[in-house]
């Protein structure tokens, strides 16, 4: 459900005449894994399930986030919130109504070095002195085996033309079997990582193919599964801007191909459409297509 969002002068003064409130929520905060690379979004979703018997009002006050977490890593010592990040906006949820919130915990809270975390959403009421928290769950923070890495320059017209970036390719196993290619971009100076992210999952067989264009964006071709490729285009900002899948059929097997004007690009293989499309279908696809009285031998 979407639940209403109000100005925060009018839930102070809500809050204020509310007077004592026997709230009862339930919280439900699940992450999308339990393993990340480091830098990595850690990403999940709380579930906000208001008992009370009355709509409640959650919002900030008194310069406390009424959406928070506690993180602790593997010593115990709790992991310092950084400044300048948005707080949540203020919501009301109507009885026995449920929220579900998408959440970044690594957004606020730094967890790129390499340990095990743990980790709890806590919603504060302030005016009660009431604070519910979920669950504490735990999340193990590592990095990829490095595959391949290339610096490269900011482009003129970008802000930050003249500095230079590091592009990374790194493969990542997500548990015993799945294994996934990823992608890092960093500041070659500073070393600060821009973006984390998987490109798709990885099988070996084949290793990845890349490109760099005359735009300074990254080309990669990688193999799936079985007969199955992905093509990924990537900014020098650590965008990607273009994602395909391919496939291979015999001999026919998709390639990344540069010329010398520096531009990059697909040749062979199949895609999706073509790969589910019966060869003969094809052809006769292709035949009807011809201007009336054309031959079609």
């Amino acid at each position: 459900m979407t639940p209403r969002r109000f100005p925060t002068s009018l839930i102070a003064a809500i809050l204020a005449v509310a007077g004592p409130l026997s709230a009862q929520i339930n919280l439900d905060l699940k992450l999308d894994r339990s393993l990340y690379l480091a830098n990595e979004p850690i990403t999940g979703e709380l579930t906000i399930v208001n008992l009370a018997g009355r709509d409640l009002i959650f919002g900030d006050s008194g310069g406390m986030n009424w959406l928070d977490f506690t993180v602790t890593d593997g010593r115990g010592h709790l992991i310092t919130p950084v400044q300048g990040v948005s707080g949540v906006k203020p919501i009301v949820l109507g009885a026995g109504q449920t929220h579900k919130h998408k959440v970044t915990i690594n957004q606020r809270y730094p967890m790129s070095v390499i340990g095990t975390y743990r980790v709890k959403a806590a919603v504060n009421f302030p005016q009660i002195n009431r604070v519910f928290e979920s669950k504490t769950i735990t999340v193990q923070v590592t990095d990829g085996q490095p595959m391949w890495s290339q610096i490269v320059g900011v482009p003129q017209g970008h802000p930050d033309a003249g500095t230079y970036r590091e592009f990374q390719l790194m493969t990542y196993y997500h548990g015993a079997r799945s294994k996934a290619l990823y992608f890092r971009l960093k500041d070659s100076d500073s070393s600060l990582v821009f973006r984390t992210y998987p490109i798709g999952d990885y099988m070996a067989l084949r290793p990845p193919t890349h490109a760099i264009d005359s735009q300074n964006q990254l080309h990669v071709l990688h193999m799936t599964g079985p007969q199955a490729y992905k093509y990924t285009v990537i900014n020098i900002d650590g965008e990607p801007v273009q994602q395909q899948t391919l496939y291979e059929k015999g001999t026919n097997r998709p390639e990344l191909k540069t010329s010398g004007y520096g531009d990059v690009s697909i040749v062979g293989g199949l895609s999706e459409e073509e790969a589910k499309t019966p060869y003969e279908q094809q052809e006769f696809q292709r035949l009807s297509e011809r201007p009336p009285g054309l031959p079609t031998f």
